[in-house]
């Protein structure tokens, strides 16, 4: 069963393969045909882009690299304290190259520099330079690294290699200047109170060696003494009197830094974040400049990008770069870049001016009031303590006085260690600001020009010439919409050409004396005939029954039925002629048979259809050629001919003739074609290039085909004399009117001309196709 259900699909790839390869296949005779509008086409695309190469002025670059390491705190980052992500800041560094304080910086290094540093800026006005180095330079991050690569154009490459250095110069001035650390004063206010507490760590000490002289061996220092609760309550208030002390030292080394820098108009961000537990998150995100709208809709748009780069990758895989899908996704993920971009650099920007002079009081009150709130409580502690050392003291006497000594020296000590420790991290990060930018590659000009250059010129002269050449080709081969040769003719509909007709000057009226086989048998065109007769024999099938139709009315099928089937009454065969047009009938009016019983009157009969076809076949005036007339137009004809009588009368047409041929409607007037070829051996399809679209004869023959009907090939009819090259030695234009559809048939004055065909030999091979 899955077999079954893959072979359609196979077949489907198959002859999407196929009709690829003939696309391409045919693109290509049209160009060879059309060569020399693209060998044109190239010539003159050469000749601009030389002249291009010649008259453009010489661009030169440089180029410089930087790295970006980041050691400072996550905004992001719910505590504030976590180390930033490159990844997600890169970009926001890679732009401040571009930012007005930048370029203003490396204008003015290059305003001190000679003038042959300066051909860039050549009657330019001072407050447009800026600009000119925003155009000229071009800042990228490396992938998947922290370095920043810088490329400057310019017209020397001495100008290019200062302007670069300008740049680099100016952008390491500004983050200097911008990322200052405030450890140096937190290390000098932490490293006055380590030496205080050193020097009464000291003193406790010598009282504790004096309190063990004194009492002796008392056994207070085993791990296994039980205290007294008054003791333990003394203990328990000594360690959070120790934690209180310790908070008290951190927000007074804070405050006064925080101080200093609003003193001095420094960046208030690392005050601020250190601050975060004073004055809350909300506080701290709201003064960096983030609300909450503002971080969610910054994660929507995070989280829509990541959508749309998934969805970007399936589409490449199917769409090119220039479809409207690819293009607004593009420009979907341009704008969240540029979003994420603005909100980084609004993160990371510097608390400093009107901001800073607004936030710094109201951070520098609350720093206070919370230092009072910790003294406050200190003091409540070291009160509570006191009282509660006294009561140990009256109550154990010497031996709580030696463990209260010995819990002071471990607090004074732990305090000690701690402040160790703090100043210890803080020394190793003092020469360290949140980013760090280091030069990795020095600015260097490359002695050659990047633009123009010759390979590059060469090869867009080249393709675009021959894509524009190919693309004239193209619209003119669309514009002249005729078959242009039998290859064409064979090769877009996919079946051989049988023959090519001739125009002919016929002398009869009507009748036999109408066929150009009758008359004139031993003529070039009568052999025509006779080849096309052999040319079926041979096409390795049983063809006895076949129709023959075309794609619009007055394309002389009736002319080509009737003296092929006079073809095979010469050759011994007892053929029949069927005119199943029953809306016009062609070949009934070719034999002057109208207003005698026919096809119609069969059909509509309810006797025996042999019996009464028997009566209604007529002689043709040519010995073994009979024909069987239209009869009476009937007022549904395509219900008659779906009928079960219309099959038996072709059986009994073929049980009693040698060769049945049966002349059918156009393909496009009317669905009786499809109707009848479905029923015979194949069909032959009678095209007229002179007069024909190929578009419409590409329709008639796909419609047969997708109907399953058995199309053998094609006629070409009213061929000129000097057929056989490109355009058959006809031309013809557009404009010329005809009707069809339901109104097929209904005039009489329509009735297609007869008696004007005849043919030529063709040397294609029949090979027949049947619709997969």
């Amino acid at each position: 069963m899955p077999l079954s259900v893959d072979q359609p699909a196979m077949h489907e790839r198959e002859a999407g393969a196929a009709d690829a390869v003939q696309a391409v296949l045919r693109l290509f005779r049209v160009l060879r045909h059309r060569k020399k509008y693209v060998i044109t086409a190239v010539i003159v695309a050469g000749l601009l882009g030389g002249w291009h190469y010649l008259t453009a002025v010489r661009i030169y670059e440089a180029s410089a690299s930087v790295l970006i390491t980041f050691t400072g705190s996550d905004v992001f980052n719910t505590s504030m304290s976590s180390n930033g992500n490159p990844d997600s800041q890169i970009t926001t560094y890679e732009q401040l190259f571009v930012s007005d304080l930048v370029l203003e910086g490396a204008a003015n290094r290059l305003q001190s520099l000679p003038s042959e540093a300066r051909v860039d800026f050549t009657a330019v006005p001072r407050d447009k330079w800026r600009r000119v180095l925003q155009n000229n330079l071009t800042a990228s991050t490396i992938r998947r690294t922290s370095i920043i690569a810088l490329t400057y154009r310019s017209k020397s490459p001495a100008a290019a290699e200062a302007a670069v250095g300008a740049l680099v110069d100016s952008y390491l001035e500004f983050m200097e200047k911008n990322h200052q650390d405030v450890s140096v004063e937190i290390v000098s206010i932490l490293e006055k109170e380590r030496l205080a507490k050193e020097a009464e760590l000291r003193s406790q000490q010598e009282r504790l060696l004096e309190v063990k002289r004194l009492a002796r061996d008392l056994g207070t220092g085993g791990e296994s003494k039980v205290l007294h609760p008054l003791v333990q309550r003394v203990v328990r208030i000594n360690e959070e009197l120790l934690q209180v002390q310790t908070h008290r030292l951190q927000n007074e080394a804070s405050l006064t830094a925080l101080r200093s820098a609003v003193q001095n108009g420094s960046d208030l961000r690392q005050h601020l974040i250190n601050l975060e537990e004073v004055v809350g998150k909300d506080l701290v995100m709201s003064a960096i400049g983030i609300t909450p709208e503002s971080a969610s809709l910054a994660s929507q748009i995070e989280r829509q990008a990541m959508l749309d780069r998934a969805k970007l990758e399936k589409l490449r895989e199917h769409l090119g770069p220039t479809h409207p899908n690819v293009i607004e996704l593009l420009r979907s993920l341009e704008g969240a870049r540029h979003h994420k971009e603005q909100f980084q650099m609004l993160i990371n920007g510097p608390i400093v001016g009107e901001r800073a002079r607004q936030l710094g009081p109201m951070l520098i009150t609350m720093a206070d009031e919370n230092l009072s709130k910790i003294r406050t409580h200190e003091a409540e502690l070291e009160s509570q303590y006191k009282k509660t050392e006294a009561e140990a003291m009256q109550l154990n006497g010497q031996l709580a006085e030696l463990q209260i000594v010995e819990n002071d020296v471990h607090r004074l000590s732990g305090l000690h260690d701690m402040l160790l420790d703090r100043i210890a991290n803080i020394d190793l990060n003092r020469k360290g600001d949140d980013v760090r930018v280091s030069i990795v590659s020095e600015p260097k000009a490359n002695p050659s020009p990047v633009s123009p250059r010759l390979r590059v010129v060469a090869l867009l002269c080249l393709f675009g010439g021959f894509g524009v050449g190919a693309a004239i080709a193209y619209v003119l081969d669309v514009l002249d919409d005729r078959f242009r040769s039998p290859d064409e003719l064979k090769e877009q509909l996919g079946i051989p050409v049988l023959a090519m007709v001739r125009k002919l000057t016929l002398s009869g009226d009507g009748g036999a004396d109408s066929l150009q086989v009758h008359v004139a048998s031993s003529s070039v065109e009568s052999e025509a005939f006779r080849t096309l007769r052999t040319t079926l024999a041979f096409a390795g099938q049983d063809l006895q029954r076949v129709a023959i139709t075309s794609s619009e009315p007055s394309d002389g099928k009736t002319t080509v039925l009737a003296n092929l089937g006079a073809s095979y009454a010469q050759a011994g065969k007892r053929t029949l002629l069927i005119d199943c047009d029953l809306r016009r009938p062609g070949l009934t009016k070719l034999f002057q048979l109208r207003g005698t019983t026919g096809v119609s009157n069969i059909l509509r009969d309810q006797g025996d259809v042999a019996a009464t076809a028997t009566t209604c076949v007529q002689a043709t005036g040519v010995d073994g050629l009979e024909i069987l007339a239209c009869g009476p137009k009937p007022p549904n004809p395509a219900e008659l001919l779906s009928s079960n009588r219309f099959m038996d009368l072709v059986a009994w047409a073929e049980v009693n003739y040698d060769q049945v041929l049966i002349d059918c409607p156009p393909v496009m007037a009317a669905s009786d074609a499809a109707i009848v070829g479905r029923l015979v051996d194949g069909m032959v399809l009678v095209v007229q290039p002179e007069k024909n679209h190929r578009r419409l004869v590409l329709r008639a023959a796909e419609h047969l085909l997708s109907m399953r009907v058995n199309l053998i090939g094609t006629i070409a009819n009213r061929v000129g004399e000097d057929a056989g090259g490109y355009g058959y030695g006809y031309g013809y234009g557009y404009g010329y009117g005809y009707g069809y559809g339901e109104g097929y048939g209904m005039d009489d004055s329509d009735d297609e001309e007869v008696s004007e065909d005849s043919f030529e030999q063709s040397s294609d091979h029949v090979t027949p196709r049947r619709a997969a």
